[in-house]
């Protein structure tokens, strides 16, 4: 069990979370995958924070953002598909949107981390 969550954690990381919020905005023009996207990363990097499980949320982070990438360039010769996600183009899409979410993947890691630190000491002081 000590090592299988940390691998579920990496393998829920490992979706292509932008790709698919992207590709759900332009086909159904709808920001509620954006939202999704944001609460199944961030109830990742809490649990994350929580059990340790560094190596998960690095490489899963880094595969995810790969993976959007990857699809977001086949996706480059259509001409609708630049053209809708104005100002920026997709691709500059993808790494914003990819540096937005770990920021804040970051940011509630450090506070899980905390948490359980504090959870130990306490734990620790009353026996």
């Amino acid at each position: 069990m000590r090592r299988l969550l940390p691998f579920i954690i990496f393998t829920i990381y490992c979706i292509p979370y932008v790709y698919l919020s992207m590709r759900k905005d332009f086909e159904d023009d709808s920001k509620v995958s954006y939202i999704i996207m944001a609460i199944v990363t961030l109830a990742l990097s809490y649990l994350s924070g929580l059990i340790r499980a560094d190596l998960s949320l690095i490489l899963g982070n880094i595969i995810s953002f790969s993976t959007s990438y990857f699809y977001n360039a086949l996706r480059l010769p259509d001409s609708k598909w630049e053209k809708y996600f104005s100002p920026f183009n997709s691709v500059e899409q993808v790494v914003l949107i990819s540096l937005a979410a770990l920021v804040l993947q970051v940011i509630i890691y450090t506070l899980a981390r905390k948490r359980a630190k504090r959870y130990i000491r306490n734990t620790m002081v009353s026996e």
